[in-house]
């Protein structure tokens, strides 16, 4: 998937303009529909239809979460100073979309950009267990989750290509990828442990799962759990002498669990769950 380079604003006049959607954000209609007349008016360097928003943050200040960097390759320094260097110049047009378009926008400043590009899609490990769409449509458990989560698969486009675009509002449209109120997925030890290692655990973005699935799970919060059971792996590994892919599971959870994680699960397996 592309990065993005976010960027914060000021001087925004937030009584006047319509709220709603998922985050919070502006009403997602109206932006859309002043996005495309902006796009069809010859506006923007790329005619990039998929926007994910500008979310109230402050008083006068505003999050923009938008502006996809396109076939940058986060493994290569070039591309990456080439698409912060386009990131930029991305959130100066996207300064004076708001301003033209939309009201409430008229005072709008550009405070910073992000000092790292915003990456959803890199290299991943192989682990013990790949968590893939079957676990996330079944809302599975795993007796060895590290953590439970209930976001949606959020797959940006490729590519500004037609057939991105479709696929993108049909995935936008399928409310099975959508978790309903109460609903939820267990995240498995093994997505943190590369196959077969002893001593390496892995934690954030990197972690096995697949395309569909990792798009759900690349965010912060699953960051958070991954990281606090990786630590808490790594030190029962060291006091215990067992191997990451051989740990007991049970005394993990347990404490995790001591340390008020949420790990409903009922059953628990000193065995990790293996794909």
């Amino acid at each position: 998937m592309p990065p993005t380079l976010c960027s914060l604003f000021a001087g925004i006049d937030w009584a006047q303009i319509k709220m709603g959607g998922i985050n919070g954000g502006i009403n997602p209609a109206e932006e859309q529909e002043a996005l495309e007349r902006a796009i069809r008016d010859g506006y923007f360097t790329q005619p990039d239809t998929h926007l994910p928003g500008l979310l109230r943050i402050g008083k006068t200040i505003g999050l923009l979460n938008g502006g996809h960097i396109f076939h940058l390759n986060a493994l290569r320094c070039k591309s990456l100073t080439d698409g912060m260097m386009l990131g930029r110049k991305l959130a100066v047009e996207y300064r004076e979309f708001y301003r033209k378009y939309i009201p409430g926008f008229e005072n709008i400043e550009h405070v910073a950009t992000a000092t790292l590009m915003g990456i959803r899609e890199s290299r991943r490990i192989i682990g013990e267990y790949e968590l893939n769409y079957d676990d996330y449509m079944a809302r599975r458990q795993f007796p060895d989750q590290i953590g439970v989560f209930n976001n949606f698969v959020d797959i940006h486009p490729y590519d500004l290509s037609e057939e991105e675009m479709e696929r993108l509002k049909h995935d936008v449209m399928d409310k099975k990828m959508w978790m309903k109120k109460g609903e939820c997925f267990g995240i498995p030890y093994g997505i943190i442990v590369p196959k077969d290692w002893n001593n390496l655990w892995v934690a954030g973005r990197c972690n096995s799962s697949d395309i569909n699935v990792h798009s759900a799970i690349r965010v912060m919060p699953v960051a958070y759990m991954l990281g606090q059971a990786a630590g808490t792996a790594a030190a029962q590994s060291i006091k215990k002498g067992q191997p990451a892919c051989d740990l007991d599971t049970v005394e993990l959870i347990t404490t995790l669990r001591n340390t008020n994680a949420y790990l409903p699960q009922g059953t628990l397996n000193k065995k990790i769950t293996r794909s």
